[in-house]
This record gives C-alpha cells, sequence and structure tokens, in this order.
C-alpha cells in the first residue's frame, strides 16, 4: 500500500474504517453516508481500488459504480422521501478534492441549496460554434 493510500479517506473507507456509516459493501465499491452531505441522506459511493476519478477508471469499474448508485438513489428514496436524486462526479480540480473515486448519490427537493438555475443561457450562434469546435475532438467516436 502507498503513503497516498494510507492517508487516502476514501482508501479507509474501502478499508471499513467507517464501517458504521456504511450502507452498502461489494467487491468492487462501498457506499456510506456523506461526511460534508448537502442534504440528509446523501451517500458517496467509493471504489475500492485506489483510481483518481471517473476518466481514469476502466469502463466496467465505471458502468458498476453507476449500476450501484442507480440501485441506492431508487432505495434511498423509499427510505427518505425526497423530490428526486442527483449522481455526481467530480473530476479534477476545481471540484475534485478527494483523488480517489467518488460518486455522490445526493437527495434533492426543492428549495435545496442546490436549487439554483446553473449557468447562463447561451444563444445558438454561441452553441453552434462550440459544436464546431468540439465536434473534431469527438470524431473517432466514444
Amino acid at each position: 500500500m502507498s503513503a497516498e493510500e494510507r492517508e487516502c479517506m476514501a482508501c479507509g473507507t474501502a478499508r471499513g474504517e467507517f464501517a458504521g456509516e456504511e450502507v452498502y459493501r461489494d467487491e468492487r465499491v462501498v457506499a456510506v453516508v456523506a461526511l460534508h452531505a448537502v442534504n440528509p441522506g446523501h451517500l458517496v459511493v467509493v471504489t475500492r481500488e485506489h483510481v483518481r476519478n471517473a476518466l481514469t477508471m476502466d469502463a466496467d469499474l465505471l458502468c458498476h459504480m453507476m449500476l450501484v448508485a442507480r440501485t441506492l438513489a431508487a432505495r434511498l428514496r423509499e427510505a427518505l422521501p425526497c423530490a428526486g436524486v442527483m449522481l455526481v462526479f467530480n473530476n479534477e480540480a476545481p471540484c475534485q478534492t478527494l483523488f480517489h473515486a467518488h460518486l455522490h448519490v445526493i437527495p434533492r427537493e426543492f428549495g435545496d441549496e442546490m436549487d439554483a438555475r446553473f449557468g447562463h443561457e447561451v444563444c445558438a450562434e454561441e452553441r453552434v460554434r462550440l459544436a464546431s469546435r468540439l465536434r473534431p475532438a469527438l470524431e473517432g467516436g466514444l
């Protein structure tokens, strides 16, 4: 185990150091109640393997995390009724502060602190310009 893994809070979660906060565990991921929650019931799904983020993990693990999060979101809505659930990966700075792959499962309510309009409206001309700039980078397909 590397020094980074020993000091990583998510690796500690994967090792079971926060077992009292766990809601799910399998051979690839662990889900716990979030330390810094947006709303009650906010969960965090972490990989048991130390992987930097969703952009660097293999596709099978990424799909597994999303499937687990989707199931957790549905069960969360049964246990703690909420208006909706948001699934969020933060990848690299400035939004990612814990550099171990984790997926937020956030219960949402109308009027909660995240209930704000993000961004600003982009005119059609600018959207076309951006699309033409992005298309070459995406030509190889997914």
